[in-house]
């Protein structure tokens, strides 16, 4: 019995089709530029020939030759993959209606970001959109490179790099002053890892606007971002403390936990007993069995303009750094009761 066969087939370059088609290899790579030296009869065989012998060009081996690879890198956490998925579909578009293609880097955490950054620089990227913590060594590294990079949603202390960014902590104070001027005066947070730099920044800013009007002690838990840790830990902290007038969530997949813990678990009426209160304004956040209070983020307008901030910055290496912030839009729904509703 004959053994089978190892030899793998080999990948057909352009000297292949140049030696078919009886072209220079320059010929064939002109032939998929739109170089008008080409005549159209020249051109229509030296694709016929492509076509037939499956040729297809390597995007690699082209950005050795024009310095630009057309790839762009983007860094996401594993809790934006998994609870934000919107914002990295509106960067992909971004990415992909100028002209790039997206390559997607995912860290378990801003803590664990060494590990891609290393990747990063081994790739022929255009520029990284960064949607994570970076450490000041590093962004200089990218400087250094002559990598144009922009931060996504992280506000960073920088000459060399842009960022654009929600103002968390208006929008945090902004809660804050809604749910108060509708008498509530008992508040807890639930929120994201200890470390999660966004989390942070809301529930301080909402934390911090309650105590200077008068608030105490605000229980505050720490979970994962995700709707089945916003739904357990809160139970957990509804069997150690009174049912408090209103719970701020630092994520929507969060708020979508409590409210279903509050309604389904607990039978507490929603907003009448507790108004819960989300952020981000992801699709589930609108649906009618939700109708979740929360605080709309502009993404895929942050999105479009990091997408051009990068581009800019591709064209021009010594802009000086830029910083956008962009204000987020509370969302009235039914799940809170605030004043004016």
């Amino acid at each position: 019995m004959n053994e089978p066969s190892t030899i793998r087939p080999r990948r057909i370059t352009s000297y292949d089709v140049a030696r078919a088609a009886g072209v220079s290899q320059s010929t064939v790579s002109r032939c998929f530029k739109d170089d008008t030296k080409i005549s159209p009869k020249t051109r229509d065989h030296i694709l016929r020939i492509a076509r037939e012998m499956g040729y297809t060009r390597n995007a690699l081996a082209r950005s050795l030759i024009t310095q630009r690879s057309n790839m762009v890198g983007v860094i996401a956490t594993a809790f934006t993959i998994r609870n934000n998925p919107e914002l990295i579909y509106a960067v992909g578009d971004a990415l992909q209606n100028s002209g790039n293609s997206l390559f997607l880097m995912v860290i378990k955490d801003d803590d664990s970001i060494g590990a891609s950054l290393q990747k990063a620089v081994e790739y022929p990227l255009d520029g990284l959109i960064c949607c994570a913590q970076m450490p000041p060594d590093w962004i200089e590294q990218f400087a250094t490179r002559g990598v144009p990079l922009v931060f996504f949603n992280r506000v960073v202390e920088t000459t060399v790099a842009d960022c654009i960014a929600l103002d968390h902590a208006t929008a945090g104070q902004r809660i804050a002053d809604v749910l108060f001027e509708a008498g509530h005066r008992s508040f807890v947070c639930i929120r994201g890892p200890d470390r999660a730099p966004v989390s942070q920044l809301r529930v301080e800013a909402f934390q911090n606007r309650l105590h200077s009007l008068g608030i105490g002690t605000i229980p505050t838990l720490s979970t994962d971002f995700s709707y089945a840790e916003g739904r357990r830990s809160f139970l957990d902290l509804m069997a150690r403390m009174d049912r408090p007038d209103a719970a701020f969530c630092a994520n929507d997949q969060l708020g979508l936990g409590v409210l279903d813990a509050c309604r389904f678990d607990l039978g507490w009426q929603v907003p009448d007993d507790i108004s819960v209160i989300g952020f981000d304004d992801i699709a589930e956040a609108g649906r009618p069995s939700y109708a979740l209070t929360t605080v709309r983020q502009p993404i895929v307008d942050m999105a479009e303009t990091a997408v051009s901030m990068l581009l800019e910055r591709m064209e021009e290496p010594d802009l000086e750094a830029r910083r956008i912030m962009v204000q987020g839009e509370l969302i009235r729904r039914s799940s809170a009761r605030l004043a004016g509703t």
